[in-house]
């Protein structure tokens, strides 16, 4: 078995074990109910808030692209759909970010420009991500005083800042780079330093980083939104600002990958995190199942796409999208 292979299998038995142990013990009738309380209103306002948030965040790659290549927002656009299908879909050939960066580079040509983007994009993400979390942990402290919540939020801005200080400050980077170096990971440091050299350009471009950053606010706060018009739609009576508070805790962790696209990771955040402030178990997972399995509906246009544009061993495709 190859170690692609390998690495899918694993991820498809942590996703299993991880539901599994969720499930156990649980009440199917009373998840089924919860589940089937959702009327359709809410669903087609999710479906709408989601592709709205996909075209904000393609928007957001395309801003950060500028200066680099001259590229249309429609082939942006198809282009980010066929990454959230491989996300979802295609774990076992390649992430979403490497077909992105594929698909673009057959379009440009330019390899470090791409990558420089993609990583920015999810550096504008998380950034957007952490500055809510911080407002709303200022402000919100007392409904998750006492609980776990507040260690969490600590743990996730501080690795923020530390990454950011790494990425930005040049002492930091040279630093960091030298523990690389003596721990002789598989030659990271180099693959680093290429990276950084790629990433650096958007220093003091301050126009674009404000753009990004903004966007992605906008990104973040109505992915928030959705999850909330969600919960209520099942009957859950939490506060809307304990989204705010945990709703990035959630995405965080579904980043890790160690999972098939976030699941039973994300699932077992919701419910470890949700249950703390009121919600019962069942309630906390079908929040999470629920927006997962109308996102991967909607991801499924990146599969339209994927068949239009040819393989990623077909270039023929992509190379349309130059015109």
């Amino acid at each position: 078995m190859s170690k692609k292979n390998l690495s899918v299998v694993m991820k498809l038995i942590v996703s299993g074990a991880l539901l599994y142990l969720l499930f156990r013990g649980m009440d199917m009738r009373n998840f089924l109910e919860t589940v089937r309380s959702v009327d359709s209103k809410t669903i087609i306002s999710i479906v709408f808030i989601y592709i709205a948030v996909q075209a904000i965040a393609a928007y957001r790659w395309l801003t950060l692209l500028r200066g680099s290549m001259n590229i249309s927002f429609p082939k942006v656009l198809s282009i980010y759909f066929v990454g959230m299908f491989f996300n979802n879909f295609m774990p076992s050939m390649v992430g979403g970010d490497i077909a992105k960066g594929y698909y673009l580079y057959k379009v440009s040509g330019k390899g470090g420009a791409v990558v420089a983007s993609l990583f920015m994009d999810r550096y504008a993400g998380f950034s957007a991500l952490v500055a809510i979390t911080t407002v709303a942990a200022v402000i919100g402290y007392q409904l998750v005083k006492g609980t776990i919540v507040p260690l969490l939020l600590v743990s996730l801005i501080s690795a923020y800042i530390i990454g950011s200080l790494v990425l930005w400050v040049k002492a930091f980077h040279g630093w960091a780079l030298k523990i690389l170096s003596r721990l002789k990971l598989l030659g990271l440091n180099e693959k680093i330093d290429s990276l950084y050299k790629s990433i650096i350009r958007y220093k003091g471009v301050y126009v674009i980083l404000s753009k990004a950053f903004m966007l992605s606010l906008i990104i973040q706060s109505a992915v928030i939104v959705s999850y909330y018009i969600l919960s209520v739609g099942l009957g859950m009576s939490l506060p809307f600002g304990y989204f705010f508070l945990l709703i990035p805790l959630t995405t965080a962790v579904a980043m890790l990958p160690i999972s098939l696209a976030g699941l039973g990771i994300r699932e077992g955040a919701f419910v470890f995190l949700f249950t703390k402030v009121g919600a019962t178990h069942a309630e906390a997972l079908s929040l999470s199942l629920l927006w997962f399995f109308i996102s991967v509906f909607i991801n499924l246009i990146g599969g339209i796409e994927y068949i239009r544009l040819g393989s990623v061993k077909d270039s023929s495709g992509v190379k349309g999208l130059k015109s």
